[in-house]
């Protein structure tokens, strides 16, 4: 039981490692960008055209794909991830109070200190 727990964490992190990440496509709205991205893929193209010319499908398509990919990775970038806090500050505060309260609940020896501090939790 414990070790196929151990391989499902395992899975979910590969999953998380291998997830492909997303360029940051928004900066292409600028115009400065979008022409040294269009210059950028134009100058790859052109040695490309001229150094090989390869009648193989799969080859010229692996060929293309890592023309945009690296184009995209020096010009665009990768998007930066915007996660929300789903747990707030104030709840984080309000958990250690409840915390340090049942703590001083369970310190009590007294029945009476007891029922003043199960009070205050």
């Amino acid at each position: 039981m414990i070790a196929n727990f151990r391989f499902k964490i395992l899975d979910a992190r590969k999953k998380i490692e291998t997830r492909r990440k997303k360029y940051n496509v928004h900066k292409l709205q600028m115009r400065s960008v979008r022409e040294e991205f269009k210059l950028e893929l134009k100058n790859r193209f052109s040695v490309l055209s001229t150094q090989n010319e390869s009648t193989d499908f799969e080859e010229s398509w692996k060929v293309i794909k890592n023309v945009y990919r690296e184009t995209s990775d020096k010009i665009l970038g990768f998007r930066e991830s915007q996660q929300k806090e789903w747990i707030s500050e104030e709840t984080w505060k309000e958990t250690e109070r409840r915390k340090w309260a049942k703590e001083n609940v369970n310190r009590s020896k007294m029945r009476q200190q007891k029922i003043n501090k199960q009070t205050q939790y």
